[in-house]
Parts: structure tokens; sequence; C-alpha cells
């Protein structure tokens, strides 16, 4: 078996294809990941809501209570709200032209908020400043009271007050959620070339029929030709795990909120608990190739199969399902729990992380031995 286990991963390693596939994949999702949170956080600091102000010498505490840094307000003598909103203003707030006459005489003046639903910004401006105008209202009606010798708490008979009891690892988890999906698809994508090639390409290519004639079990042949698949999907989950904890450093994850938790032990645990998956993924890979018509076929049938799995796995993520401890013994299930946790540094119980993987190694061996006995079929070589 060691001459045939060479010889794959000689195969394997020399195919610059495959190989410049697993490296691009691998790479390309840390650094659009940090550098989309790192868009995302100079987007959020630097945006300041515009707002436009109409008839606003009717109401000069409003306009004066509005003006802070968040919100740049521009008091205007005339306009359309449509016309405004559809330039540089995200909000435009109108006041009656006998606003100041129906506050005088405590009859509740009315203000038009105009905003535009279909931009992506007026949601955040409409929440600051109905707040902003709220706050206000209340201090109003606070000080009349006052003057008027009626306590304030009759109007509140309670008090509300949010307190936040998250943690940095719980905010961490909304952000990074994706991430465990994405390194699973990684090795999806970094094993498929190559098992492609090892299986369908050598049966078109007529190398594997003298390959089942040495004198070998073929247990062995899908053994050597899952390890080399493995190895680059391995491979690639490695630098996806050693690029994404290298560029957390530059993504402003303090900004968020969230606080690096991830430590030496747990990136090793990563990396440990992807090498069973790999041999899964590439032994699955393999099989469906050899099942499949032509080299053609088995690109497209192993396209679908990596994305299966993955929206499985967002779904999961989007339910925000609350799954027990024992389905972490399914594989990809387990390992998206298992990668969530040691990211944002939560306790990933070892034994339910050992017997995990031992799951998905006895998984490994049944695709062996199916593999096996499928190489002795002779529709296998006719296949086209």
């Amino acid at each position: 078996m060691a001459p045939l286990l060479r010889k794959e991963l000689l195969e394997a390693w020399r195919d610059r294809r495959a190989l410049i596939m697993a490296v691009c994949f691998s790479l390309m999702f840390p650094v659009l990941l940090a550098g989309g949170t790192i868009f995302m956080v100079k987007k959020q600091s630097e945006e300041v809501t515009k707002v436009a102000l109409l008839g606003a010498e009717r109401a000069p505490l409003i306009s004066e209570r509005l003006q802070s840094p968040d919100l740049e307000v521009a008091s205007l003598d005339s306009g359309v709200p449509r016309e405004l909103l559809a330039g540089d203003y995200d909000v435009v707030v109108e006041f009656t032209e006998d606003f100041a006459r129906r506050y005088q005489d405590f009859r509740a003046p009315q203000l038009y908020l105009y905003v535009n639903s279909s931009e992506s910004s007026s949601g955040r401006a409409q929440r600051d400043i109905q707040e902003r105008l709220g706050a206000m209202q209340q201090l109003v009606v606070t000080q009349r009271l006052a003057a008027r010798g009626v306590a304030p708490q009759l109007l509140a008979p309670w008090r509300v007050e949010t307190r936040d009891v998250s943690t940095p690892s719980s905010r961490g988890a909304l952000i990074l959620a994706t991430v465990p999906g994405l390194l699973i698809m990684t090795l999806f994508i970094a094993c498929l070339a190559t098992a492609v090639d090892t299986s369908a390409g050598e049966r078109e290519r007529l190398s594997l029929e003298p390959l089942l004639l040495q004198p070998m079990p073929g247990w062995q042949v899908i053994t050597a030709k899952t390890v080399a698949v493995a190895s680059l999907g391995w491979l690639g989950s490695l630098l996806a795990i050693a690029a994404l904890i290298l560029l957390m450093p530059l993504m402003p994850l303090a900004e968020l909120g969230i606080q690096r938790a991830t430590t030496v032990g747990g990136v090793v645990a990563m990396g440990l608990i992807m090498l069973p998956l790999a041999l899964l993924v590439a032994v699955m890979q393999i099989l469906l190739a050899l099942r499949s018509q032509s080299f053609k076929d088995a690109q497209t049938q192993l396209s679908i199969f990596q994305i299966a799995p993955l929206v499985m796995l967002m779904m999961l993520d989007i339910a925000q399902v609350k799954l027990a401890d024992h389905w972490q013994l399914l594989p990809l299930v387990g390992h998206q729990q298992w990668l969530k946790g040691l990211l944002i540094g939560d306790a990933v119980p070892p034994f339910w992380m050992l017997s995990g993987s031992l799951v998905t190694l006895a998984l490994v061996v049944a695709a062996v031995l199916v593999g096996a006995r499928a190489l002795r079929r002779e529709s296998l070589l006719s296949a086209s």
C-alpha cells in the first residue's frame, strides 16, 4: 500500500489547478470577512443622519435640542419633502403653520416626519429622530405637571430599565456565526478537484483499470485515494483557520463589543477536529464521482453535494434551533457547534468532540468498505 499511497499523494499535490483552488479559497473568505467587518464598522462610525427642518422657526426649542454630533440638522425656509429625501437628506421634519400657537394653547400641535422607507438608512434615521422627539416630549410633560403641582410619578407607576446580560462570547456568536459553515465549505471545495480527478478522471484516462489489476485489496485503493484527497482538503481548512486567526487583530471586534477568546489550544483543536471530517468528505466525494457517468457529470454532482449540507447548516443558524447534546455525534452538525464554540471561547466538552470524531471515523471506514465493493463491479470501468 505504501507505493500506492505515495503515488496518489504525488499526483494530488502536483495538480496545480487543484492546489491553487484550495489555497485561493482558503485565503479568500477570511480576507473578505475581515474586510467586510472593517467596512461595516467604519460605515457605522462615519454615518451622520442628515435632517431637514421645514418651519423650524415655529419650534426653536426642538430645533435646538436636535443638534448633536450624530445629527446634521439644516433649517430650510421651503422645500418639497419628496425632493429633499431624494437628495441629501435622510429625514424631513415639517412643522405646521399653527404649531407655535397650538403649542402655547396646550392643543397638541402637529408635526410631520417624512422618510423614504426604500432607502437602507431611513430606518435608522427615523428611530434616531423619534427617540429624540419622544425624550423631549416626556420632558415637556414632566415640566407641565411640575408647574401645576402634580407629581410626574402619577403618570409613570413603574420604571423600565433594560439591562443587557449578554457576554462577549454570545455577541461574538452573532458576528462569527457564518465562519464554521465557511470553514466546512472550504474543506469541500479544496477536495473537489482532486476527488474528481482521482476517480472519474482516471477512469476516462484509462489509468484506473491497470491500477485495479494490481494484486491488492480494493479497500487499499480507496484508502490511498481518500488520504490523498483529504490532505488537500485539510490543508485548505488549516490555511483558512490560520488566516482567520491572523486577521482577527485587524478586525474591529472590540468596537462591536466582542472579546477575542480564541486560544492556542482552541486553534489546535479546530485543526484536529477538521481531520476526520476531511477524510469523510474525501471518501464521499470519491464514491459519488465513481458512480457518475463522466468527468463533467462528476463535477456537477459534487457541486450539488457540497451545497446541500451548507444549506442545512445555514438553516440551523437562521432558525437558531437549540440542539440537544447528542446531535453533536452527527457529522457537520457537531463540527459546526464545536467550531463556533472554539471561535468565541465557549466551553466545548471534550467528550462530545471525541465521540463525534469517532463516529465520523466509523463512517469513513464504512464508506471505504462500500467503495471497495464498488471497485469489483465491471460496470464501473464501462461508465461513460
